[in-house]
């Protein structure tokens, strides 16, 4: 029998996985590869893997203009249990005003070889639902029928489109790999785009040409379809984590943006603009600049300003910024522009985040405050584009004000917040202070180390039933979020902090400082547990499952920065009475860490028949380089083993 080489026999294997994955991209052709697919070879972990998914925007003539019609074909194998989830398909659209998405079309069908023979069933209309996002958006959401491990399921369907500034981007990658994805743009000669491509440095194919089929005819110009095909296959599953702003900020995608408008008579109008002139715009919208003059007209009315006219400009701050959020809510909408009138909305006395933080704006201007607006793009909007000045880019609006040489930015919506913070969610980046004069942007960056404190005093009774008391104290975000989720309802609280290991006395709940944002926010409680005892000897997790478990980062290496949102500190005491009639057998070693990036402190001592354990870390910046992913990864783990590790007492 003839031998193969080594390097022929990687050519063949090489060869014959090629070819295992040259499955149809035909909707409706299901391919033997298909059905036998039971795990993918490039990525084994794969809960699914999109089979193909093809994408076509072109447009079509309406009585005076275009819309464009976008459509779309998807076929996924879902390949295990978890991927059942992909089963799930949401179709989001959009509508403004008059301007409005329409989804036509749909097709869906779910495949499963049964019996010897490759059984389809119809998605039902009773399994497809419409749920609204927020004003301008909503989502088709469509539910595959009998969906398992093994099912292939494919879906087509249409928009069209009355949105024009926004051509239909296109997404190469999914958190699933994609073996086959292509986006095929007809272009007419009346509308440029400019197109951002991230992630990738390459298409794996790319072509244009002219179709030369039927002359098409608007107004008296006839003209051809421009054909742009854009390839990419064998995309890679996008690995998310935690720490990360948004999706959309780092897989392989295109994004589309109208960059100048020819008209049938010979005219042109640029589209893409520049920064100032966008502020210039903003400055003249009844529903933004126009709507801060109306409110400084209106603000005496709402406001008596006589009764901070002797305080300082800081004082007059956060007395203006504590009256809105006192006196208003923000309804839950992101916007960058007001929703309603400046009287209306002091009637009704709630809004999008435009209405409050713009209103708020006015007040601090009307007290002699120089306050400004900054538009932003949340985190999960993704970052900035700053070489295309596009207002979609932005969908909030938070307050900067100066006082004296600070610089203080300020939101008004969260009444849980510090004055002088901005949501979580709104941390991304840079803003864009909207001002006549020079563009200026404004680092939304948090450098204040938010912080925890959790002290535990533990004590053995009969038959070493442990009890216990735990005292937390947050500051700053933790503080912020911990109100949000809590407030003073101690039966929530309890049920969040049960566990098979620990139970907590709900009655003996207390909160401290709960309306005074500016000071921690406490939380005392008694709790019992029972103890881990084996061989006699009793182990001891000092801190009681407070300290994380598991790893948020997972991957082996990271391309893109770890986000975390801010500095923060947390810190834990337990004191330990052990019983008269054991003594320590174990006790952790102590461990310490500290540079630029990071620190970890960890000791006991003894002070009679009390073991006392601390331990503290603190990751000091809020955005690392991916350069320092290793490291910081290690440090988690480090402090995960360190926060985890138990104390054995064991009988004298």
């Amino acid at each position: 029998m003839k031998k193969l080489s080594l390097l022929s026999l990687l050519l063949i294997i090489g060869y014959a996985s090629i070819k295992g994955q040259n499955y149809s991209t035909e909707f409706g052709k299901i391919g033997k590869e298909e059905i036998d697919l039971t795990q993918y070879p490039e990525d084994r972990d794969a809960e699914a893997v999109v089979l193909f998914d093809k994408g076509k925007s072109r447009f079509v003539s309406t009585e005076n203009s275009f819309d464009i019609e976008f459509q779309r074909e998807t076929r996924i194998k879902i390949l295990s249990e978890a991927g059942l989830k992909w089963a799930e398909i949401k179709i989001p659209y959009y509508q403004e005003n008059q301007i409005y998405e329409q989804i036509t079309e749909i097709e869906a069908y779910t495949y499963n070889f049964e019996d010897g023979e490759l059984k389809r069933t119809v998605l039902s209309t009773s399994n497809l639902f419409v749920e609204k996002v927020n004003n301008y958006w909503s989502q088709k959401k469509l539910v595959m029928p009998n969906v398992k491990p093994g099912s292939i399921i494919e879906i087509k369907y249409k928009i069209n489109s009355q949105y024009l500034f926004n051509l239909r981007d296109w997404e190469f990658q999914w958190e699933i790999p994609v073996v086959y994805s292509e986006y095929e743009v007809r272009m007419i000669p009346f509308y440029e785009y400019t197109y951002l491509f991230q992630g990738a440095k390459k298409f794996d194919a790319q072509k244009s040409y002219t179709d030369n089929g039927i002359q098409r005819q608007f107004g008296s110009i006839n003209f051809q379809d421009v054909v742009n095909t854009f390839i990419m296959k064998n995309v890679p599953a996008f690995k998310d984590e935690e720490f990360i702003t948004s999706l959309n900020d780092y897989i392989i995608k295109m994004d589309f943006q109208l960059s100048k408008i020819h008209y049938p008579n010979g005219t042109s109008v640029d589209i893409m603009t520049t920064w100032d002139e966008m502020e210039k715009t903003f400055l003249k919208d009844g529903d933004f600049g126009k709507y801060i003059e109306k409110s400084e007209k209106l603000a005496p009315k709402t406001f008596d300003f006589s009764t901070i006219k002797d305080k300082t400009d800081t004082e007059k701050f956060e007395s203006i910024i504590d009256y809105i959020k006192t006196n208003y809510s923000w309804d839950k909408n992101y916007s960058k522009f007001a929703s309603k009138a400046p009287n209306k909305f002091t009637v009704e006395k709630n809004g999008n985040c435009a209405d409050i933080n713009l209103f708020t704006i006015a007040l601090l201007k009307t007290a002699g405050i120089e306050a400004y607006p900054v538009l932003i793009s949340t985190r999960k909007n993704g970052k900035i584009a700053y070489d295309y000045p596009y207002s979609h880019f932005f969908n909030w609006v938070v307050i900067l004000a100066k006082i004296g040489d600070k610089k203080i930015l300020s939101d008004a919506t969260n009444v849980n917040l510090i004055n002088e913070r901005i949501p979580v969610f709104c941390i991304n980046d840079k803003g864009l202070v909207v001002k006549e004069g020079k563009v200026d942007w404004v680092g939304l960056e948090c450098s204040f180390a938010s912080e925890t404190t959790t002290e535990i005093n533990v004590e053995f009774g009969a038959s070493n039933k442990i009890t216990g008391k735990i005292i937390k104290s947050l500051t700053e975000y933790f503080g912020a979020d911990y109100r949000d989720l809590y407030a003073d309802n101690k039966d929530l609280f309890a049920d969040h902090e049960n566990t098979d290991k620990i139970s907590v006395e709900a009655n003996s709940i207390q909160f401290e400082n709960l309306n005074e944002r500016t000071k921690p926010y406490v939380i005392s409680y008694s709790f019992s547990a029972n103890s881990e005892v084996i061989n006699d000897k009793i182990y001891i997790d000092p801190f009681f499952e407070n300290v994380i478990s598991d790893n948020p980062l997972k991957q082996n290496k990271r391309t893109y920065p770890i986000d975390i949102n801010y500095p923060f500190k947390k810190r834990y005491k337990a004191v330990i009475t052990i019983p008269d009639n054991y003594a320590i057998e174990f006790n952790p070693e102590p461990l310490k860490i500290s540079n630029q990036l990071f620190e970890l402190n960890y000791s006991t001592e003894t002070e009679g028949n009390k073991l006392i354990v601390s331990f503290d870390y603190y990751f000091k910046s809020s955005i690392y380089p991916a350069t320092d992913y290793g490291k910081i990864k290690y440090y988690f783990t480090e402090l995960i083993k360190k926060g985890n590790e138990k104390i054995v007492l064991a009988p004298k």
